[in-house]
């Protein structure tokens, strides 16, 4: 993991960073991956322009995008064949005798990291020192390999559901919030907050 902050002025912020992880849950070919991020913001309240605007205190906007991956929900060594031993209803006669067996277990010898990829705009403000602020965030996620548990041809596989990379998702929306102190005292605070949200998800999946 590597990360990096850069700052200009108190202005101007710039934020990168790298993961690289690996899980034994994947075979060798598949098993690392690379997830990068970066995130800039402008804190536009610190520009002379606005330096003498007494009702604005705080202005910013902001922009990320970044990578994640996950691996939730697989079992060990689901990408190569295991086998375990049967219960009491599939023992096998022989000779006047039960014996267990050993069963097959699915599974995918392709399965890799389902990862998201995330885009958002945001702005963040306080007005008249804070009594009133709030913030605004237009996002986007695309989620590609979608782990997930499906139904299989009979006769592909060692079971009829296995575990794998089916196809993805998008999400995609908008968050707004905002607070009023209208009673701001030694004493005594009140605050008013409301949150708004709307949000749209679409799953995808691959033929």
């Amino acid at each position: 993991y590597a990360r990096a902050i850069y700052s200009v002025n108190d202005r101007y912020v710039l934020n990168v960073s790298m993961r690289r992880d690996g899980s034994s849950r994947f075979s060798p070919a598949q098993r690392w991956g690379w997830f990068p991020a970066a995130s800039a913001a402008w804190i536009i309240s610190q520009e002379k322009f606005l330096k003498d605007v007494k009702a604005i205190n705080m202005l910013k906007v902001r922009a990320g995008w970044g990578v994640t991956g996950q691996q939730d929900g697989i079992g060990d060594y689901a990408y190569i064949g295991n086998y375990f031993e049967g219960g009491p209803t599939a023992q096998y006669a022989f000779g006047g005798q039960y014996y267990t067996v050993f069963r097959p277990a699915g599974f995918d010898a392709n399965l890799k990291w389902e990862t998201t990829t995330s885009y958002n705009i945001g702005l963040d403000f306080g007005l008249l020192k804070d009594r009133i602020s709030g913030s605004i965030d237009v996002y986007k996620k695309l989620t590609s390999d979608l782990l997930a548990t499906v139904a299989v041809p009979a006769g592909t596989n060692f079971t009829n559901q296995i575990l794998t990379n089916v196809g993805g998702m998008e999400n995609k929306g908008i968050e707004a919030n905002l607070t009023y102190r209208p009673v701001i005292t030694n004493d005594l605070l009140i605050e008013l907050s409301g949150t708004f949200a709307y949000n749209v998800n679409e799953i995808k999946i691959k033929s």
